[in-house]
């Protein structure tokens, strides 16, 4: 188990990394449509920081409607006097991540579903609410 609080300095800095929404051309809008959600988790390193990414993918099977990515990220400071005691380039920071800090989890995933009802809204047609919780099983990769 990896304690974050350990070695990461308290300062994080949570921030709106990217948003993709493009409208899709719909053939034959009565057609019945499964929406698709998926949530992924992944971690970039750097000697002074490590960045999560939190990402959720709105799609339309079949394709319509529109497609819809929203990312969020975290910046998280390595405390310089425990950064040492890990071999960050053989852990799984993503996937330690989403067992161990799952306030700050959460607090990306509420932003994310928030961002997704905003701008699901923004034409005018009633906000598509997702979860404020993981819809799956979420990747991770470094």
């Amino acid at each position: 188990m990896l304690d974050f609080n350990r070695y990461f300095l308290p300062d994080r800095r949570i921030f709106l990394d990217n948003v993709q929404y493009e409208t899709l051309e719909t053939p034959n809008p009565t057609e019945n449509r499964k929406l698709n959600c998926k949530d992924t988790i992944l971690a970039q390193r750097s000697d002074k920081w490590i960045k999560i990414n939190f990402n959720r993918t709105l799609s339309f099977a079949p394709e319509g409607v529109f497609r819809l990515s929203v990312t969020y990220g975290v910046l998280l400071f390595f405390n310089p006097q425990t950064k040492d005691e890990i071999n960050w380039k053989e852990t799984d920071i993503a996937g330690a991540f989403r067992e161990n800090c799952k306030p700050l989890l959460a607090n990306m995933m509420s932003r994310t579903s928030l961002m997704v009802a905003q701008i699901t809204s923004a034409s005018g047609q009633n906000p598509l609410i997702t979860p404020a919780a993981p819809v799956a099983d979420a990747g991770s990769a470094q």
